[in-house]
Formats: structure tokens, C-alpha cells, sequence
């Protein structure tokens, strides 16, 4: 099948589900999905997710609900992914990674009829981390595995759930849904997470532009990014499947399982963020030859370093670079196949031809070459709006329908695009978005904190870590007691890495924090240290 034919293929289709269906009756023994040594039809896996299907359906679920799944990336994730979408519901990740806090908030926004929930993982015990949300939070019916079959047979016992309660949502949204795949959380411009909702026409037009720019005939993709990803939907789920390809699942990343998974079970698609292949490429088994059989490898998420670079160039396949948000279903520009290394490091490649996006200055007109704007998109690929949030759509959007990315870019002569900060102040961390702000209202939660301003430095491991700046209300504190503080109440990855101690904040001429000022500064602050101390007095 020609990319011609395929995208016109896919355009026919309503949701993303359908990618199982069809591939079910065109190719029922091959391989859709790999886990720990055990593998799915087409035909065996849809079956499973036609019996989840209409197990949700008898119990209530309908088209517009939401549910729920708190899980590693294994394959109940894709099952209940796709039962969710055969039934018309919306699908949303939760991230084994996040406090009872967290979770709780993402319930209480999006009200799902379903909680689904692998019981543990590793020690730790997911329905004891759903319990701890219950004294303050209204829980929907709670569903918990250990296995594809009892996920299936699960959703067959649970019964009938309560009816919804009175929907309050604006008329925005109550539209939004109807197209809805999936509702994946991002930063947002108030440092309070939003709720973007995803489509299914832009998450498979993106998967058809992927198979088109990365993938062989039949991808087989190595699957290891967050449930709640919009990477682990679109790039290395969706991607794979629109093609008739396999997924091959890894519930948690190390170096040394993901070389051996990549060579052992044949995966021929790469992608990963940079900070996953910092990681591999420094691991003691990391062979290039072993790898050679790859078609291709992409990194996204951020930028990889040269050394990182160099060493993934020894295996000796296209070598790409890949650029997207949560806002534009995953990936918007790819580079060249013959992109050098200078494109790797320092671009994003070129906006696909299939999409609209452009660089605009603060007036909405297309930049000249070389010219910095805000890259802005818009068309089918994106994102429907910000669950509940009227306003915050609205915001999102220029008067004539651009997207604003909040990404600073300019396009050098030979086309490619390159990234020269962000209006926004959003870090990047390993392929994790962490807003500031989010991290701030914890620090300043705390009596002995007078100011806080968040900011990312660059990281040879993640691109860039969280590192907080800091004033003294009163007394100084200990830096123990500050993480412990961040670690109870965020996930890991947004838990500063160090804690920088200033006497005053450089202002501007409106009186607020000069954040590029401090940005700029921060490295060269003395660290807060395991013992209280007094505040060392820093120039500016």
C-alpha cells in the first residue's frame, strides 16, 4: 500500500480503534503485540478488546465518559486504549510515577465513570495509592489486574456503575468530546496542569506522517514512555499499529533491558527521548553491531548532546530528529534522513508538508528567513481544546485559528527550523514537561521560604534538570527537608535537583522577578546544603 493510499485510508477512519479492526481481518496472525516473551495476533487482541468493549458498554459506559487507567506501559494499556475508543469514551492516563495528590486532582477534573488500575508493580501498590485518595476525593468504580486476561475479565464482573452525575461542563467542551480520543495532562501558563483533549483524526494523521517518515513496511516499535504520554500514544503506539506493525512493551526503562529487548525481539523503530538514549549508549552492553538491524532511530523530547549523537551514528541507520507538543498530537517536523549532525544538534528538522504550521511574529505575520518567531499550528493534527477550561482555549489560539506552541524559533537558510527558547517557561526534563509554577506553590508552601523562582539549567542526562532558586523568609532550612517536602507532594521528575540560595531577586521595571535574569545567574549560586546555614550574600 502506497503512503497515498494509506493516508487516504486512515482519513476514512472515525477513531483509532479501527487501526485494530481492520488489520485484524487483513492480517489475523501477525503480530500485534509483544510482552515479556509473549505475543498477540491481530485477531487475538482484538477479540480481547471487543469482550473489554462491550463489557464497558454494559455497564454503563458511553460515548463522551471518561476512564481511567493507572498502569506501566504493558499491554492492558492498549487493550483498554482501544476498548475505550470502540465505545466512544475517552481514554486517560495516569502515571504510575505520581502521588495520591496528583491522581486525585486529575480524578476530581475529569470525573471518569471508570478507574482501572494495575494492583502493583515493583513493591509499589497502586490500589493503597487509590485508597489514600479517598478520604478527600470521590472516587468512580475501581477495576484492578495483574494480567491481559484478567483486565478483560475484570471489566466483564464490574456491573453496572452509578449513572453520572449532572454534567457542568461548557458547551465547548461537551462538543470537544464527541471527537476526543484521549485527554492527556500538560503544563499550563498557571503552573496548574491542563487537560488537552486529543483527537482521533489528529492522532492517526500524525501516526500515517511517522509510518511515512520512520517506519518500514511493517514496524515493530519498542514501547516504554508513560501511559499518559502523548509520545507513548501517538509516536510509539499509534505509529506503529496505523501500518500493520507491532508494539513491544517494556513496563520500566534501564539501558541494559532496552538493548537486549531491541535486538532480541527484532524491534525495528526506534525513538526514545534524549535522556533514555544517554543511557544506553554509555551502557557496558551497548553494541552497535547488535542494533544494526534498525531502520531507523529518532529522538524527541529535547535535544540530545554530540557525544550522544556520535555514538548512536556508530550503528550505522537514518539517524532523525523529531519536534511536537501534547497540543499537536506528538510529532509536527521531522529532519532530513540525510540530516547531519549538526542538524541533529542544533534543529528540529523541517514542519512536515502533510501539516500547517509556521513561524509568526508578535503580529501574526509569517517570519522572513532567519527572522525568531513563535512556531504556531494549526489543522486537523490539533488538539481540540483544554477539558473544562473554555478560557484557557480561547488563550491557546490566535483570532484566525493559529495554535500558539509557545516555542521561539527561526528557520536558517537551508530550511531547517531551530529552537531559540520558549515564551513560555516550561522545562523540558527528560522528555517531561515541568512547569514551573507547579513546583514553586510546593516550596512556597513552606514557612522558611520567602521566594521561589524555578528554572531548568542544562543537563548532560536530561536536556535539562529542575533547579530551584530560593530566599529566606526567616531561619535558613535544611535542603533535606525542602526535597522531602517536593518529593511528597510531586513526582520525581519535577523534584528539583538542587536548591539555590540569593538574598534578593533582580527585579524589572514593573517590579516583578526578572526569571531570565535569574535563569541566567542560577548556576553560579551557592547550593543549599544537608544543614541549615545562613544565606550567602550574592551580587547582581
Amino acid at each position: 500500500m502506497t503512503f497515498t493510499d494509506l493516508m487516504t485510508e486512515v482519513a476514512s477512519w472515525s477513531r483509532i480503534d479501527e487501526a485494530l479492526s481492520i488489520h485484524a481481518r487483513r492480517t489475523p496472525d501477525a503480530v500485534a503485540a509483544s510482552f515479556e516473551g509473549r505475543h498477540w495476533s491481530w485477531a487475538e487482541f482484538n477479540a480481547l478488546v471487543e469482550k473489554a468493549a462491550q463489557a464497558l458498554m454494559a455497564a454503563g459506559v458511553a460515548p463522551g465518559d471518561r476512564v481511567a487507567l493507572l498502569s506501566t506501559p504493558r499491554p492492558e494499556y492498549l487493550l483498554v486504549l482501544m476498548a475505550v475508543s470502540r465505545v466512544g469514551a475517552v481514554y486517560v492516563g495516569l502515571n504510575p510515577r505520581y502521588t495520591a495528590n496528583e491522581v486525585a486532582e486529575i480524578v476530581e477534573r475529569v470525573r471518569p465513570r471508570l478507574l482501572i488500575t494495575l494492583r502493583a508493580f515493583e513493591g509499589q501498590d497502586f490500589l493503597a495509592l487509590i485508597d489514600a485518595m479517598a478520604g478527600n476525593t470521590a472516587l468512580p468504580e475501581v477495576v484492578s489486574f495483574d494480567s491481559m486476561e484478567g483486565c478483560a475479565d475484570g471489566l466483564q464482573v464490574i456491573g453496572c456503575l452509578p449513572p453520572p452525575a449532572p454534567d457542568s461542563l461548557d458547551p465547548q467542551t461537551r462538543s470537544a468530546l464527541s471527537d476526543t480520543a484521549a485527554i492527556v495532562f500538560t503544563s499550563g501558563t498557571t503552573g496548574r496542569p491542563k487537560a488537552a483533549m486529543l483527537t482521533h483524526r489528529g492522532l492517526l494523521h500524525a501516526a500515517v506522517v511517522q509510518h511515512l517518515r520512520l517506519n518500514p513496511a511493517v514496524p515493530r516499535i519498542l514501547c516504554n514512555l508513560p501511559i499518559n504520554h502523548v509520545g507513548c500514544l501517538m509516536n510509539l503506539t499509534l505509529a506503529g499499529l496505523v501500518g500493520g506493525g507491532s508494539v513491544v512493551f517494556l513496563q520500566r526503562f534501564s539501558a541494559a533491558h532496552t538493548l537486549k529487548l531491541i535486538h532480541d525481539e527484532h524491534v525495528n523503530c526506534w525513538l526514545q527521548v534524549p535522556a533514555m538514549y544517554h543511557e544506553c549508549v554509555r551502557d557496558a552492553t551497548f553494541d552497535p553491531k547488535a542494533l544494526g538491524h534498525l531502520h531507523s532511530i529518532c529522538i524527541g523530547g529535547g535535544a540530545a548532546s554530540a557525544q550522544t549523537i556520535a555514538k548512536l551514528r556508530e550503528i550505522g541507520v537514518p539517524l532523525f530528529v523529531e519536534y511536537g507538543q501534547t497540543e499537536t498530537s506528538s510529532s509536527a517536523a521531522y529532519s532530513d534522513a540525510d540530516a547531519d549532525d549538526d542538524v541533529l544538534s542544533q534543529c528540529i528538522g523541517r514542519f512536515d508538508p502533510h501539516f500547517e504550521f509556521r513561524i509568526a511574529d508578535k503580529d501574526g505575520q509569517p517570519c522572513a528567513m532567519g527572522e525568531m518567531g513563535e512556531i504556531q499550528g494549526r489543522g486537523k493534527l490539533i488538539f481540540a481544546g483544554y477539558y473544562g477550561d473554555p478560557q484557557a482555549t480561547r488563550d491557546a489560539f490566535t483570532s484566525d485559528g493559529w495554535l500558539h506552541t509557545g516555542d521561539l524559533a527561526l528557520q536558517r537558510p537551508d530550511g531547517n527550523v531551530m529552537i531559540q527558547g520558549r515564551l513560555k517557561e516550561m522545562i523540558k526534563s527528560g522528555g517531561y514537561n515541568v512547569y514551573p509554577r507547579e513546583v514553586e506553590l510546593v516550596l512556597e508552601s513552606h514557612p522558611g521560604i520567602g521566594q521561589v523562582v524555578v528554572v531548568g539549567l542544562p543537563d548532560e542526562r536530561y536536556g535539562e534538570a529542575v533547579h530551584a532558586v530560593i530566599t529566606w523568609r526567616g531561619e535558613a532550612v535544611g535542603r533535606e527537608e525542602l526535597i522531602a517536602l517536593c518529593r511528597n507532594r510531586l513526582a520525581n521528575y519535577k523534584v528539583p535537583k538542587s536548591l539555590r540560595v540569593v538574598d534578593a531577586f533582580p527585579l524589572l521595571p514593573n517590579g516583578k522577578i526578572n526569571r531570565v535574569e535569574t535563569r541566567e545567574m542560577a548556576a553560579g549560586l551557592p547550593e543549599l546544603g544537608p544543614a541549615p546555614r545562613t544565606c550567602r550574600t550574592q551580587t547582581h
